[in-house]
């Protein structure tokens, strides 16, 4: 969908030349699956991604991917180099294989952007907070301490994996950034952004009428383009 488009060339300045890792998927290296709902205690972990106060930053992205492959990518150390509570944003992009935005419903963008809450590798629990665009890790000490020990390569395997097993989905970048130089101030912004948009996208797939003075996403449609012919597009089309 080319109404992110900006979005992922902000992404792009926000983030350095070149990740520090950068894998593609392999669907044999993910994370080893753990207890869905569980709960790890602070005694038990040895830190906290975007814990402890620090920035967090957690959007799903849904445009059209250059190469071939899905991937990870991670700017920053990985969890086995990490020894404390960090700052964090997490990325994901998709691209769908429904690629006409006439034909999305807003049951499938939010279908797809709810599978992250899927996800639940041995040692690794997310807890994300979707109104303020947040995604808080807590790493357990155990998880650490296997051979191989976790790491965020093998957790962007289980995420790629997740999303691909949908079947509406046709690749999947993931990016995690633990890097403390990072701009999470502004990465956190641009999550915001990408909610913003996706919520408009549900409303005028959902929303009748023409109405703009009386729509509360207008000052949306107003910034992004395409948005207002996404919605005229499927008014048309009645």
């Amino acid at each position: 969908m080319k109404l992110y488009d900006d979005v992922l060339l902000r992404l792009t300045a926000l983030l350095p030349a070149e990740p520090s890792k950068r894998a593609a998927y392999c669907e044999t290296e993910c994370a080893p699956e753990g207890e869905k709902d569980s709960f790890l205690m602070r005694a038990d972990m040895a830190y906290e991604l975007g814990g402890g106060g620090r920035a967090s930053a957690e959007a799903v992205v849904f445009a059209d991917l250059d190469g071939e492959n899905s991937e990870t990518l991670l700017f920053g150390p990985d969890l086995g180099e990490l020894r404390s509570d960090v700052p964090f944003a997490h990325f994901t992009i998709i691209q769908l294989k429904e690629t006409d935005p006439a034909a999305l419903y807003s049951e499938q963008l939010k279908s797809v952007g709810f599978t992250v809450f899927q996800l639940s590798p041995a040692g690794y629990h997310v807890r994300i907070s979707p109104a303020s665009c947040r995604e808080q890790v807590r790493v357990a000490k155990d998880a650490l301490r296997t051979n191989p020990p976790l790491s965020l390569i093998n957790v962007g395997n289980s995420l790629i994996r997740a999303f691909l097993d949908r079947g509406d989905v046709s690749r999947v970048r993931t990016i995690f950034v633990t890097d403390p130089r990072a701009d999470y101030k502004a990465l956190s912004s641009l999550a915001i952004k990408v909610k913003r948009i996706t919520d408009a996208v549900q409303s005028a797939l959902q929303k009748d009428g023409l109405d703009c003075a009386s729509c509360n996403m207008k000052p949306v449609c107003d910034e992004i383009d395409g948005l207002r012919e996404l919605h005229f597009g499927k008014e048309g089309k009645k």
